[in-house]
C-alpha cells in the first residue's frame, strides 16, 4: 500500500518506517526539514520519498496526503525529550497549534480527496491520567482523564479523528523510549509505586505497520 508517515524521522517514526519497508509498502515521509531529519532520510535513500513540510501549513499537508492509501500520523510535540527541543508543557499554546491544529489540517486535507485514505493516529496512555487507585489493567473502554497539556491535546485529537467521517484506527501507546543511551527526565515525575509499562520502539513500529493491512484494525 501507499503509506504517508508523519513524524517519520522521530523515534517511533523510524521504527515504523523500517517495519513498513520490511512489509513491502511504498512509504512517503513527511517531517520538518532539519539537519537531523535530513541525515535520517539519507539512510533510506532509494527506498522512500520525502515531503518536507510543516503540519501548521495546510498547503504542505495537502501535498503530502495526495494519492495515499493510508496515513499514519505520529508527528506531535511531546512532554519530554522532544526532537524540536521544546516541550509541550513549557510552551502549551505553541504545542497545541502543532498538535491539535496540525491534526486538524491533516484531517481536512484527507476529507476533500475523492478517495480519502484511512487514518491511523498515535495516541497515548497518558489520556487515562492518574490511575493508581484503580486495579489494572487499563482498557479502551476506561474513561479518559487527561492531566497535562499533552494528554489534553491527544484527547482532543482522538475526538476529531472519531468524528471525521474517515476510516480510522487509534493506537494508544505506553512509554516508548528511543534506542539511545540518554536519560529521560520524565522518570523523576513518575511515582515510585507507579504501574508503568514500557514498550520497545520496534514493537510499536511493527504494530503501526501491521495496522495498515489489518482488517481488524
Amino acid at each position: 500500500m501507499k503509506v504517508l508517515l508523519t513524524g517519520a524521522f522521530g523515534n517511533i517514526g523510524v521504527s515504523t518506517l523500517q517495519a513498513l519497508l520490511a512489509q513491502g509498502h511504498t512509504v512517503r515521509c513527511f517531517d520538518l526539514k532539519t539537519r537531523a531529519n535530513e541525515r535520517a532520510a539519507r539512510s533510506f535513500d532509494g527506498q522512500i520519498s520525502v515531503v518536507w513540510g510543516d503540519l501548521c501549513n495546510p498547503e504542505d499537508v495537502a501535498a503530502a496526503v495526495r494519492d495515499q492509501d493510508v496515513v499514519i500520523h505520529l508527528a506531535f510535540i511531546i512532554p519530554k525529550m522532544s526532537a524540536t527541543g521544546i516541550e509541550s508543557e513549557s510552551r502549551p499554546n505553541w504545542a497545541r497549534k502543532v498538535n491539535v491544529g496540525g491534526t486538524q489540517n491533516l484531517i481536512r486535507a484527507m476529507q476533500v480527496l475523492p478517495q480519502p485514505p484511512r487514518l491511523i493516529f498515535a495516541s497515548s496512555y497518558h489520556v487515562f491520567g492518574q490511575t493508581q487507585d484503580q486495579p489494572p489493567p487499563r482498557t479502551v473502554d476506561d474513561p479518559v482523564c487527561p492531566v497535562e497539556h499533552y494528554s489534553h491535546h491527544k484527547v482532543e485529537c482522538e475526538e476529531m479523528v472519531k468524528s471525521s467521517g474517515l476510516r480510522w484506527s487509534i493506537l494508544r501507546l505506553s512509554a516508548t523510549l528511543p534506542l539511545a543511551l540518554q536519560l529521560d527526565p520524565g522518570m523523576f515525575d513518575v511515582p515510585l509505586d507507579n504501574r508503568m509499562e514500557f514498550t520497545h520502539t520496534r514493537d510499536v513500529g511493527l504494530a503501526f505497520a501491521n495496522a495498515v493491512s489489518s482488517d481488524e484494525a
